[in-house]
């Protein structure tokens, strides 16, 4: 059986208010791994049932308390919708620059090979000059 390197959970990404697990978005709630801060880079840690549990009630309470009193339907600009998922998959149509395929390929390759369980510091030297001296490197990575 093959054992490797993978992403195990996402850990954070979108900001919330400690207290109301409100993002930056108004009517956006999050909570567990996908939050940011402490609670959400937690999952490994061993009580992320109980983080969902607490951070999940917070949740909802400030949904209920974000809700109370709105009426009708919120509205969308599609003009910003339709922006924002060009410029998300942008980098995917591009004729010049790095192809993001490369890219995932190559790395996966290096940390395949170079980036196991036990981890020593040649190892770890023989990644990162891997990494610079790749084709599909950023000019920021080398």
């Amino acid at each position: 059986m093959e054992v490797g390197p993978t992403c195990h959970y996402m850990m954070g990404g979108v900001r919330v208010d400690a207290e109301t697990q409100a993002a930056t978005v108004p009517g956006l709630f999050a909570i567990g791994e996908v939050s940011g801060g402490m609670h959400g880079a937690n999952r490994l840690g061993g009580n992320s049932l109980s983080d969902l549990i607490v951070f999940g009630r917070r949740a909802g309470i400030g949904a209920a308390d974000f809700a109370e009193g709105r009426t009708g339907s919120p509205s969308v600009d599609a003009a910003a919708v339709s922006s924002v998922i060009d410029e998300a998959f942008a980098p995917f149509g591009r004729e010049e620059g790095y192809n993001p395929y490369d890219v995932h390929e190559e790395l996966q390759e290096t940390m395949q090979a170079l980036v196991g369980i036990i981890r020593t510091g040649p190892s770890s030297k023989r990644r990162w000059s891997s990494w610079r001296n790749s084709r599909t490197a950023p000019p920021r990575c080398r």
